[in-house]
């Protein structure tokens, strides 16, 4: 029997990560998956296909997403840059029927946002364009709306947004819609000959929609819903659903499923399933298969008259299904993501992606239940080998939807393979619990604060830790708290904070949500509730500061700009405090999963050398 060996650095950029499974109608099934090439410091995209009849086909340009089946099932459409210059601007639709080479129909310069069939002849896409307000020499921005920016994407400030009828025979490209505002991708949804998308009607309250319905043979619009978040369509035996909220609890509402016609929308969740559906799957055996969060748990559920789990333990990624197949991409603490397939056979594993794990040493995840003021908070501890009081990492979740659980955190690994604890939790705000749970607004920094330092409190006195070695850690509202820790408590010898909030003030301004985020969740704008922004703003507070801190920050990040890092760093020398900075260069806000190899390997150096600094006896 070979000896396992530790987690570390390469394992993770070794990792593959699953971005999309699609089914067929006729059962074949497409895979898009990430890989990385530390030598080459590229992320690549591929799509692995696998036939109803289990042959395998690979589609390995390194720029193939976005895969979509038509009706029919036997034509596999996708976006790329294959063929093309890797600089070369836009973004290409292409079409395989499964034999030869795929075939480019079309190339669009400021690519595609979004991308479904129409019918067996014809595709949607949705295309960010900016000829309206663009200089040719890029020496200026022009916008007169907001965001100005777009996290992930870039400036899209002089963006409208056009719906395209596209014949995969002729490549002719027909116009059907314009939009001045943003069209919901997972919107985009042919039903009944008719194509259906939401839109934001208002730019300056981004969370109001309406749902447009075009008829492309007759040119015929109408109007179907306004008012509601409208997430995402599907059309499923030929009725229209959607994840829809009317935000109930503003935008951190639930998204429920509705059942949509020419009238009306109801509700079939709202009395059955208080918890945020992630995404509709589709239609499998008798019911629509949904992916929802449950305390920890990413479940896939059968709706119908009644609630029926299928897959109920570990952690789903991402899924769809037909009326006979459902594909899943699923993972545990112990088992990074693969995909799986459930039909009335069985359950079969389809891929071997991160087999490479079974000689490394990985280590299981105990639940921990606290009662808060008769609230269940939920939270984990990952202990290492040995006896000896342990230095422990607490880490909080990034949203403050997000949601902590029995999912595989890479992270989480390579810190206790170096002899870390680890403690993390779900506290108010968190997703995977009723929506009331959900409701932090005007409680940012108090409640969540609050249940985290109870619950820790409960893991010293359980476990064997050395309090006297301890650091907290988070990404984006994670890093946040972070910043509230560090003002609020002198428990920690090191905190590392990512990409996050220092200053509510500068963040309604900068950042690209900032403008209806932080009123929806602080309440109002700086100008009508200053001393609230100020309240909640760890940089008010920054003379309590003991611990030493390391802020890392991605210069592309248009969520939490980086101003927020630089706030806290230059107020933190500035009062004679610890403060270290790192800056990388590129990244957006999801910098610590998506960017460049080379760049997520010094962020982890960077992070787990500090701490060892400040930790390590």
């Amino acid at each position: 029997m070979v000896k396992k060996r530790n987690f570390t650095i390469d394992d993770i950029l070794n990792l593959t990560s699953i971005n999309e499974v699609k089914v067929s109608s006729t059962g074949n099934i497409a895979i898009s998956y990430t890989k990385s090439d530390l030598e080459k410091n590229k992320n690549y995209n591929y799509i692995h296909i696998i036939k109803s009849n289990k042959k395998e086909i690979f589609l390995t340009s390194g720029s193939d997403s976005s895969p979509r089946w038509s009706p029919n099932g036997e034509i596999l459409s996708f976006l790329s840059k294959r063929g093309e210059d890797e600089n070369a601007k836009g973004q290409g639709i292409y079409i395989y029927n499964l034999e030869g080479e795929p075939k480019k129909i079309t190339w669009f310069k400021n690519g595609v946002l979004g991308l479904e069939w129409y019918d067996n002849e014809n595709l949607i896409a949705i295309v960010p364009e900016n000829d309206k307000y663009y200089d040719n020499d890029g020496d200026y921005i022009y916008a007169d709306r907001l965001p100005f920016w777009m996290d992930d994407t870039g400036f899209i400030g002089n963006h409208i947004y056009s719906l395209y009828l596209i014949n995969i025979n002729s490549g002719y490209v027909k116009e059907i819609k314009k939009e001045e505002n943003y069209i919901y991708p997972a919107s985009l949804c042919s039903c009944n000959k008719n194509i259906y998308y939401s839109s934001v009607i208002d730019f300056r309250y981004p969370y109001k929609h309406k749902l447009v319905k075009i008829n492309p043979e007759s040119g015929e619009e109408k109007i179907l819903l306004q008012g509601y978040f409208i997430e995402s369509l599907a059309c499923i035996n030929n009725n229209l659903y959607g994840l829809i909220h009317n935000n109930e609890i503003g935008i951190s509402s639930h998204l429920k499923l509705y059942r949509i016609d020419e009238s009306k929308a109801e509700c079939l969740s709202c009395k059955k399933i208080d918890r945020n559906i992630q995404s509709i799957l589709g239609q499998y055996s008798d019911g629509i298969a949904l992916l929802i969060y449950d305390r920890g748990f990413s479940k896939i559920v059968l709706f119908n008259d009644s609630i029926k789990e299928i897959i109920n333990n570990g952690f789903v990624i991402t899924g769809s299904s037909n009326n006979d197949t459902l594909v899943y991409a699923y993972a545990e603490p112990t088992k990074a993501v693969e995909v799986y397939e459930l039909n009335n056979k069985g359950v079969q594993k389809l891929t071997s992606y991160n087999e490479f794990l079974n000689d490394v040493i990985l280590y299981e995840p105990k639940h921990e239940e606290i009662i808060i003021n008769n609230k269940k908070i939920d939270g984990w501890v990952i202990m290492p080998e040995g006896n000896d009081k342990k230095p422990l990492i607490l880490f909080i979740h990034g949203g403050p939807k997000g949601m902590y659980g029995y999912n595989f955190y890479p992270e989480m690994q390579l810190f206790v393979s170096n002899g870390y604890a680890i403690a993390f939790a779900n506290p108010t705000g968190s997703d995977g619990y009723d929506e009331k749970f959900a409701d932090i607004r005007g409680k940012y920094g108090e409640e969540d604060f609050n249940e985290l330092v109870n619950f820790l409190d409960y893991v010293l006195k359980k476990y064997n830790i050395d309090k006297d070695r301890m650091a907290v850690t988070g990404i984006s509202y994670g890093g946040y708290m972070t910043n509230v820790f560090v003002t609020k408590t002198n428990l920690f010898k090191a905190a590392v904070s990512e990409n996050g909030i220092a200053d509510w003030i500068s963040d309604y301004y900068a950042s690209d949500i900032g403008y209806f985020f932080d009123p929806d969740q602080i309440g109002e704008t700086p100008q009508e509730n200053l001393n609230e922004y100020i309240k909640k703003s760890p940089l008010y507070n920054i003379s309590n500061v003991v611990t030493p801190v390391l802020l890392i920050h991605s210069n592309q990040d248009y969520r939490c700009f980086v101003d927020q890092s630089l706030a806290m760093h230059v107020s933190l020398l500035m009062n004679n405090k610890e403060s270290r900075i790192v800056l990388f260069t590129k990244g957006s806000h999801g910098h610590s999963t998506k960017a460049e190899p080379r760049h997520r390997k010094k962020r982890y150096e960077i992070k787990l050398s500090f701490i060892n600094e400040k930790l390590k006896k």
